[in-house]
């Protein structure tokens, strides 16, 4: 029976995401987004859909890159994905005596907690960043529901002020924050496509 073999090949899934559990949310959004695959009318060529993920701080596209080769392993629905794992700018960050490191925004307060200062230029262009690669996978046939945004620390914040700000047509197919916050909470106002 083919609803008896899906069960089979969802168990397996979701066993072998057992043993990376830090990467369970995104693997599980992932999973029900390509879950039921859409024929797409375009060339062979155009993916079913695309994951946006921006590194943590300190970090370069290289510590999350490997994404692109693990998680079609756990399941062959999501082998057919346009990866884009942008760097974030060098930047000069207070919390570090005025270091420069790869970072999305600047840091004004460690710990990180509510009411802690947000540098609003420096999320507002990471969050153009992704604006504009949603626009590039757009271009190549991939809609915004198909793309999920995501990220680590830095990243997860900027993705998930991407989501909540999102003023497109369509809502994006998902946004995974791991380890992020939620950042410029006084202007926040949810998009009813968000």
């Amino acid at each position: 029976n083919h609803r008896q073999e899906n069960r089979c090949v969802d168990c397996n899934f979701l066993r072998a995401m057992q043993n990376y559990s830090f990467l369970q949310p995104l693997l599980i959004l992932f999973f029900l987004m390509f879950r039921t695959a859409v024929a797409m009318t375009t060339s062979k060529d155009t993916k079913q859909g695309a994951l946006i993920f921006l590194h943590g701080l300190g970090d370069t596209p290289a510590g999350w890159s490997d994404l692109r080769r693990n998680l079609p392993s756990f399941h062959s629905r999501l082998q057919n994905i346009e990866y884009v794992f942008p760097a974030a700018p060098q930047i000069s960050l207070t919390i570090n005596g005025g270091a420069v490191m790869p970072g999305w925004f600047d840091l004004f307060d460690w710990p990180i907690a509510v009411g802690s200062k947000d540098d609003k230029e420096g999320l507002l262009d990471g969050v153009k960043l992704i604006e504009d690669h949603v626009s590039k996978l757009n271009e190549k046939g991939i809609p915004s529901s198909k793309i999920m945004i995501g990220g680590f620390s830095q990243g997860g914040a900027v993705a998930l002020l991407a989501a909540y700000r999102n003023n497109n047509e369509e809502a994006y197919a998902g946004c995974a924050a791991l380890s992020g916050w939620l950042t410029l909470p006084e202007e926040l106002s949810v998009s009813e496509k968000a």
